[in-house]
């Protein structure tokens, strides 16, 4: 992925699809029906979804057999990696490329040009963002490759010659901020607002900025921490133990809330292992150690239990969250806490965080929607860092929804790659990510070392 100078027309969106599909097919009749498929996959997925779109329906749109697409493509999921890269190079591809300049003109560019690029073309930008979250393992690695052109073209503007100041953020906060955001905004269709959105943007990178010539903290060994011991797990982490087998005399209830239990961790636990897709209801019934008809007590199918696992520990996490965040006094602090409790849970239950960050967008819409809304829901606690000085009055609302990105990000890739034990580790920068804004960077700084040399202090 290339960007394109900033005098240099931009190709058309056919021509970037057709670069997209494999080189020794163009110019052939199995190219242009390869090209077809590719756009119908994008169309439809525009309209259905990923997971409510047929091969048949594909080949449809295309106007060839199905016999056809099956020459092309193994499979669904296949013909979408070959729509996400087409999309990707229509959308990316928009992404100006402006050399020796300072961070704030090279992030207008860039930036600009990338939400000018999914209002033209809010169909790739649906598949890359959105639709292609549902995808099994291949698609994710063809994610991860994407995402890592994507940071690079990213790094270049934040290692952009700076006039007075120097960007203070990691690469894959600020791409989860802009990931969030625009998926928010294309998931309502309200896509014709993304360029308005450019000052803002711009508003919230400005407020990481601080004095010239010092090294990024943010990304430095400092902003890591150093793993404590590992603590007492906390009760929604904890699957329950088998009941004793042959007549035991517990409660109904009893039996019933334990079984429960166990096949809402079973289920994270094989989703974990096998993906959404291909999991079954037998997998989750040997994994949770009950018979097929006590699941089918329980739950009506696979996605009915998915759902009460992903809806399970929620309450739990807002309320062990929102306590510990009103722990402390001062806004700085309580982040802290709030972070920490969050990572702390997170790292202590993988399977379930997977099921909930990762295995939600193959689960379909109502999953999504859930995920979301939870997501959504942690706003509240940057909300008192609008009030924290004046300055942080002038920041734009924008500033709480990037922020929240921002640290999703961080979190879900950790998850994404089995490396939720990590992120405890990774507090001092999350909070960091989180403050600077309402703070100013430089202060952000002082406070995270003196919030996390008083909490180590406790600690041991």
């Amino acid at each position: 992925m290339v960007p394109r100078s900033a005098n240099k027309p931009a190709p058309s969106h056919r021509q970037r699809a057709r670069k997209a599909v494999d080189s020794g097919s163009a110019g052939t009749p199995k190219g242009t029906q390869r090209e077809r498929l590719v756009e119908a996959m994008i169309e439809l997925c525009t309209q259905s979804g990923y997971q409510g779109v047929s091969i048949a329906q594909i080949s449809s749109r295309a106007g060839v057999s199905s016999a056809t697409f099956y020459e092309q493509f193994d499979g669904k999921e296949d013909c979408l990696i070959a729509a996400y890269r087409a999309a990707a190079v229509r959308v990316f591809g928009q992404m100006t490329a402006v050399n020796d300049s300072n961070w704030s003109d090279a992030a207008r560019a860039t930036l600009g040009g990338l939400l000018k690029g999914l209002q033209s073309d809010p169909n790739a930008g649906r598949v890359i963002f959105i639709e292609a979250l549902a995808g099994g393992p291949r698609l994710r690695e063809e994610q991860r490759r994407v995402r890592a052109e994507v940071g690079q073209r990213t790094g270049r503007f934040l290692d952009a010659t700076p006039t007075s100041d120097t960007l203070d953020i990691p690469t894959v906060a600020l791409i989860g901020a802009v990931r969030s955001i625009v998926a928010r905004h294309l998931r309502t269709n309200a896509e014709d607002q993304l360029p308005s959105l450019l000052e803002d943007l711009l508003a919230w990178i400005g407020s990481y900025t601080t004095a010239t010539g010092k090294a990024r903290w943010s990304t430095g060994p400092q902003a890591l921490l150093e793993l404590a011991a590992a603590e007492e797990p906390s009760p929604a982490s904890r699957a329950p133990a088998k009941l004793p087998r042959g007549r035991h005399g517990l409660p109904a209830g009893v039996v019933a809330r334990s079984q429960r239990t166990r096949i809402i961790h079973a289920t994270a636990e094989v989703m974990m292992a096998k993906g959404y897709a291909s999991a079954t209801v037998a997998d989750i019934v040997a994994a949770a150690g009950v018979a097929r008809d006590v699941f089918y007590e329980h739950f009506t199918s696979k996605q009915h239990a998915f759902l009460e696992a992903q809806r399970h520990p929620t309450q739990y996490i807002l309320d062990a969250c929102a306590a510990s965040y009103f722990a402390a006094e001062a806004w700085p602090e309580r982040v802290w806490n709030f972070l920490y409790t969050l990572t702390r849970l997170i790292s202590e239950s993988p399977a379930i965080a997977h099921l909930r960050l990762v295995e939600c967008y193959a689960a379909g819409p109502v999953a999504i929607r859930r995920a979301e809304e939870i997501t959504r829901s942690f706003t509240i606690f940057f909300e008192q860092g609008y009030g924290y000085r004046p300055q942080a009055r002038e920041l734009p609302r924008l500033c709480s929804q990037a922020v929240t990105g921002a640290i999703y990000e961080v979190i879900q890739r950790h998850v994404a790659r089995h490396e939720a034990a990590e992120l405890p580790q990774h507090l001092p920068q999350l909070v960091y990510v989180a403050i600077a804004p309402f703070t100013g960077a430089e202060e952000a700084i002082g406070l995270v070392e003196q919030i996390s040399a008083k909490h180590l202090s406790i600690r041991r």
